[in-house]
């Protein structure tokens, strides 16, 4: 049967609503266009309000490494002072809490998103859609690993009057920056785009330096802003997961649709959602990472995986192309072996390839787009995420790097659900 889209009349007609989503995704193409406060470009951004990986979650439910950094970003946006007064604040409802994907972003790690804090925009040039990203902090005492001592939010409080307005102004004065280009140049050289970016930060840094020049921001900032991009080999992570939110996004409303269209974990729980029942998340407890831990800790001290950036995977980047970065294997405890065990199991439960991204070390094969909760059901395999893996108790940060993948629960909910629809 022929399930391809034909267009009648100004209409697309398709059988097969997976096939509908599959061509949508192909035809999403992003694009950098700027970096601005949350406030001004997410709908639904409030002052009191602060976004964070999905599922939604209350307080009172969220585990110990979201609360960190949750507590961070209130002390940075100025809604507390102290972060007893944050916790006070949080309880209480007078600051609220929703996940990121519910307002077009995406928050990786147990990083957060609030009304002043700066986010890179990408915006989908096939349909106009925006998705953002805030700006990433690299390695180290970062928000994103639940830090917020005075050096973290001095940073970030540079990021918002220093470092942001002078690359939105840099982006908008070479007329934005063609990503899927990027990204797939970067698979070329040796990155996964999920926990590798070095070659993709390195292009994003030569194209963003004749803007820098264009704009004749004062020597200081260039210098200082070039300092930080070139010490920072993940802040192009910081593009890639809104592109592939946007991408995942293309099949939001398809009537049937069984691919996932967003996913998180929120330290504590995971969730997803698919085509057919836009809005509604399955969630299920999250599970716990597992790979090469830093000296002095054990398994036990592993909380549950935390972040938006499982968007990666699921839209064909991170592990579900681990050959693509033999160097990250080590890193995280996987062999080559289990790189290409990864992205055969990716390959098995997607619904087709992605013609411009395309991986050398597997042939030259498309990146696996579209996963079908249904076929995951059905043959029992899971997703898996490269993840770094953050300590169970806030103020620790990051202690390991592993693999992790969602509860067959999550999708064992949507695909009943999509019955009963």
């Amino acid at each position: 049967m022929n399930t391809r889209a034909v267009p009648i009349w100004g209409f697309e007609i398709m059988n097969d609503p997976n096939t509908l989503a599959r061509e949508r995704m192909i035809a999403s193409h992003p694009w950098l266009v700027g970096v601005r406060p949350a406030a001004e470009v997410m709908p639904g951004m409030q002052p009191n309000l602060i976004l964070h990986a999905a599922p939604p979650a209350r307080w009172g439910d969220m585990g110990d490494l979201m609360r960190g950094g949750l507590i961070g970003a209130a002390l940075y946006e100025g809604l507390a002072r102290t972060p007893e007064e944050a916790a006070e604040k949080a309880q209480s409802g007078a600051i609220t809490f929703d996940a990121a994907q519910n307002h077009g972003g995406v928050a990786g790690g147990v990083g957060s998103i609030t009304a002043s804090m700066p986010v890179m925009v990408v915006e989908d040039r096939s349909n106009g859609n925006i998705a953002t990203h805030f700006v990433m902090e690299g390695l180290g005492r970062t928000l994103v690993s639940g830090f917020y001592d005075h050096a973290v939010l001095d940073r970030l409080r540079w990021f918002r009057d220093s470092f942001a307005p002078t690359l939105d102004a840099a982006i908008r004065a070479v007329g934005g920056i063609d990503l899927r280009e990027m990204m797939a140049e970067a698979l070329c050289r040796g990155d996964e785009l999920h926990n590798r970016n070095r070659a993709g930060t390195s292009m994003l840094i030569n194209a963003i330096v004749p803007g820098l020049i264009d704009i004749g921001a004062p020597g200081p900032d260039i210098k200082r802003a070039l300092a930080f991009l070139a010490g920072n080999p993940q802040f192009f992570v910081g593009c890639v997961l809104p592109a592939a939110a946007l991408m995942l996004r293309t099949a939001r409303g398809i009537p049937g649709c069984s691919i996932v269209t967003a996913i998180g974990a929120n330290g504590k729980d995971c969730g997803l959602q698919v085509g057919g029942l836009p809005g509604r998340w399955f969630v299920a407890l999250g599970d716990v990472p597992k790979g090469v831990l830093q000296e002095g800790v054990t398994q036990a001290d592993v909380a549950p995986g935390c972040g938006d950036s499982f968007v990666g995977e699921l839209c064909g980047f991170g592990a579900s192309v681990l050959p693509a970065a033999p160097a990250l294997g080590p890193v995280i405890g996987a062999s080559l072996e289990d790189g290409l065990r990864f992205a055969h199991g990716a390959y098995s439960v997607t619904v087709g390839e992605h013609p411009h991204y395309k991986v050398p070390a597997l042939g030259f094969r498309g990146t696996p787009i579209g996963f079908d909760a249904r076929k995951v059901v059905a043959t029992g395999t899971l997703p898996v995420i490269d993840i770094a893996m953050g300590h169970r108790m806030p103020g620790m940060g990051m202690i390991g790097m592993g693999v992790v993948s969602p509860p067959m629960q999550c999708f064992e909910q949507a695909v009943r659900a999509l019955d009963a629809a």
